[in-house]
């Protein structure tokens, strides 16, 4: 037996596009939530990098005061004046760290027996070595020059070089008179 259809349109099931709605709204709701917390949380971000932002350009007007009153004072220094003391300064540091006891002790480690030195005249350089004057005499030309042999060979003197020498004559009745400039290094050569 067939049923007759009281309805007056034809039925439609409606119910998966209703099912699909509610779910697309729920979906919308839960993206919506999520976007408005990263919203916030950027927001916050954003407050917190301004007021860092504040806070840095201060603290950087600050150093740049404090930076323009040091270079005022700076200005107003007499360099030159300060640099002359500076560097009379080091030399008596350099000085006074000249121990005399070794000095004499590495000269006469590397003195020949043949060589008599009459006159030691250190100076202090820039690069912490000291430059040393030797006069001397000498029974010939040979001690002399075994004298700077022995001076380029040893690990703590360098560099010497000769200033004058004197042949023995009338005048110089003592022996081979010379006069040289070496390097000394107390702690060794660098």
């Amino acid at each position: 037996m067939r049923r007759p259809n009281l309805a007056t349109r034809p039925f439609e099931n409606v119910r998966p596009v209703w099912v699909a709605g509610v779910a697309l709204a729920l979906a919308a709701l839960v993206l919506t939530g999520i976007s408005l917390a990263d919203f916030t949380s950027a927001h916050g971000r954003e407050r917190a990098a301004i007021v860092s932002l504040a806070r840095l350009r201060a603290r950087r007007a600050d150093l740049v005061a404090k930076v323009d009153a040091a270079n005022r004072q700076l200005a107003a220094v007499g360099w030159k004046k300060l640099q002359g003391e500076t560097t009379s300064l080091e030399e008596v540091v350099a000085r006074r760290k000249l121990v005399w006891s070794q000095l004499l002790a590495d000269l006469e480690r590397v003195v020949p027996w043949d060589i008599r030195l009459v006159s030691i005249t250190p100076s202090v350089t820039e690069d912490g070595s000291l430059q040393i004057v030797l006069d001397g005499l000498a029974t010939g030309r040979d001690a002399w020059l075994k004298l700077i042999a022995v001076l380029f060979a040893d690990p703590k003197f360098s560099d010497p070089i000769p200033r004058s020498e004197d042949a023995p004559s009338a005048r110089n009745g003592e022996g081979y008179r010379f006069s040289l400039t070496v390097r000394y290094w107390p702690e060794g050569k660098p």
